[in-house]
């Protein structure tokens, strides 16, 4: 028997005595042992965000709370609890291409938290529009880059006389402005400016005010079968000129513009008409225009022996002589037998019987069908600018 026992049974017969009592007293509940662990320990959230759950395993009657490290991590559900648990939090989109880190603190443990980078954009450059031009008097100009928000560019000269004066650095969707000056040169001059991996192209007319042209000879004469004559121009490197003929029998098949000194050919056709003049047109940028180089053919002169023939319904042949001399003369060689001609007949029941052409003085041969019709009828032989004409009775 214990000590209690022992002395409530010696006071049992003390009834008179002072009351005490022997009741048993109840016991004390012990506080609970907190042991806290939680469940994942880490997360990795996409770029775009997302949800996330960590579980919260205690002793019932285990008080806990969350707290999150960062303002972009909210908690949904279970920021405080008590017992066994689950902490519930969302992540909104990370709109940065570099990835960032947080942390949830729940009941004394740390749920570590990762989320991705948005995927850095495609870069991709373009500029509209990708050329100018400017005379020698220059000027400015601007043009528009297009490109992905977080793209970065420079604009970037390749000649000292092409300056960028506005976006030399920039990103997304901006515009380049430009500057041109005067240009003292003759040739004309070409520079680049580049945006990323595209070039915007400048073209510059040169001064051609500073140009000395002289062309010579400027008439120039030929006899009656074709060929070529030349003439010199003479200028500085880069002074550009045009070389145009005004009638189509002459041709400048060396071309017809250019820039520099330069030989000027310029080819004809055969002429054994009437003597001939043409013209090629040299111009070049200068108030003082250009010049014209003057082109003459030699050519023919005809006659016939007779130019009017009659004959009966029978038909029958006939002949007259032609006689020719170049003009000018010189181009007729000694013999004067340079001209070349041909004697056609306009209807068909006249026939050259000569072989054609021919050249010099010479005979035509013709003949005469019998005319099977009552009416008479005419026709003509055609050597050249002449004419004989022929007469026929009817039957």
């Amino acid at each position: 028997m214990n000590a209690r026992l022992l002395v409530c049974a010696s006071l049992a017969g003390l009834a008179s005595a002072t009351l005490i009592s022997c009741e048993k007293a109840s016991p004390t509940e012990p506080a609970p042992v907190c042991s806290f662990a939680i469940s994942p320990a880490n997360a990795t959230i996409e770029s775009g965000g997302g949800n996330g759950t960590v579980t919260v395993t205690v002793a019932a009657g285990c008080a806990w709370t969350a707290a999150p490290s960062a303002a972009w991590i909210g908690i949904n559900a279970g920021a405080s609890g008590s017992g066994p648990g689950a902490v519930m939090y969302s992540i909104g989109a990370n709109t940065s291409t570099t990835p960032r880190t947080g942390s949830l603190a729940v009941a004394g443990q740390t749920h570590s938290i990762t989320q991705q980078g948005r995927p850095a954009a495609v870069c991709s450059y373009e500029i509209s529009p990708s050329s100018a031009e400017f005379n020698k008097d220059g000027g400015s100009g601007i043009f528009a880059v297009n490109a992905p928000a977080e793209c970065t560019w420079t604009a970037a000269s390749d000649v000292s006389w092409l300056t960028v004066t506005g976006g030399a650095q920039g990103s997304g969707a901006s515009t380049v402005s430009f500057t041109v000056p005067r240009s003292t040169q003759i040739p004309d001059r070409t520079g680049i400016i580049t945006v990323a991996d595209r070039r915007f192209t400048v073209k510059q007319a040169g001064d051609v005010g500073g140009c000395q042209y002289s062309v010579g000879p400027v008439a120039l004469h030929s006899c009656m079968a074709g060929g070529t004559v030349t003439a010199s121009l003479v200028t500085e490197d880069s002074c550009p000129w045009t070389a145009t003929a005004n009638v189509p029998w002459l041709n400048v098949p060396s071309g017809t513009s250019g820039s520099g000194s330069a030989t000027i050919s310029i080819s004809y056709s055969d002429n054994y008409d009437a003597p001939r003049e043409g013209i090629v047109m040299v111009r070049w940028p200068t108030p003082t225009a250009g010049q014209n180089l003057r082109i003459a053919q030699a050519g023919c002169r005809y006659a016939v022996s007779q130019s009017a023939f009659s004959f009966t319904a029978a038909g029958g042949t006939g002949t007259f002589s032609v006689i020719q001399q170049s003009d000018p003369t010189e181009c007729g060689g000694a013999t004067q037998d340079r001209c070349v001609w041909t004697a056609e007949s306009q209807v068909p029941w006249i026939t050259i019987t000569l072989s054609m052409p021919r050249s010099g003085d010479n005979p035509v041969a013709f003949s005469v069908a019998p005319n099977g019709d009552t009416a008479p009828r005419t026709g003509t032989i055609v050597v050249r600018d002449k004419a004989v004409t022929i007469t026929q009775a009817g039957r």
